[in-house]
């Protein structure tokens, strides 16, 4: 057999194993067009897929770089994502329907959105994979911020498999303000899920969740010299 066979062969075990699986035929629809657009326009790649549990509730943590995070993780992860959006989106005409035939929810920022909370522990008890950004909004140089309390109010309440996800050229190929998609390598690397047994001890709850908050970000960071 050649090694361009046995390449191919890897490849399909690799696709058999991890591959994609969602019973709504308009998010795959959506997640093949998106894929066809990065693999083309933006040379996408991922790694760490399989530290993505195949059933049950997820959580993918997530620093965030562009407007496109979204569908880029959603194109290469093997499951079916529901995702947080800001809420001021909703109210864009077109798109509001839109993500929300794509599992987008709203969440407002720069409050303590109860809904919002109760909705993703609500579908991480139905076992749906939900993707936050910790950090809350887009980074403007790369560097990682403080993720907010409420993330890790919810992976203290939902304890289910906590995943880091690292993104890599998104800001390229479309920059704050841009009007335009431009050319870029892209990169999504998924880490393993996230250890929080140093932290159990802690009693007061705003503590733990400091803490835990920044074992969320180092996990991302980490990610970044695999990615």
């Amino acid at each position: 057999m050649s090694d361009s066979k046995i390449i191919t062969l890897q490849n399909f075990m690799r696709y058999q194993k991890h591959r994609f699986w969602t019973e709504s035929s308009f998010y795959r629809l959506a997640q093949r067009i998106t894929a066809s657009f990065f693999g083309a326009f933006g040379k996408l790649e991922s790694q760490g897929n399989e530290h993505i549990p195949r059933k049950g509730g997820v959580l993918l943590l997530s620093n965030h770089l562009s407007y496109i995070d979204p569908p880029l993780i959603g194109t290469v992860a093997t499951r079916e994502i529901y995702y947080m959006a800001r809420d001021d989106v909703f109210r864009i005409p077109g798109l509001n329907k839109l993500i929300v035939t794509l599992n987008a929810f709203p969440v407002r920022r720069g409050a303590a959105d109860l809904a919002a909370l109760r909705h993703t522990l609500s579908l991480l008890k139905k076992g749906k994979v939900v993707l936050i950004f910790p950090e809350g909004t887009r980074s403007v140089d790369g560097t990682l911020a403080e993720a907010y309390a409420g993330v890790s109010f919810i992976v203290h309440r939902a304890k289910v498999p906590t995943i880091p996800v690292f993104l890599k050229g998104s800001e390229r190929m479309l920059p704050r303000n841009a009007k335009c998609f431009y050319p870029a390598k892209l990169s999504v690397t998924f880490g393993p899920p996230i250890n929080f047994a140093e932290v159990q001890g802690i009693k007061d709850k705003r503590e733990l969740y400091r803490c835990m908050g920044e074992i969320i970000m180092k996990a991302i960071g980490d990610l970044r010299c695999k990615a």
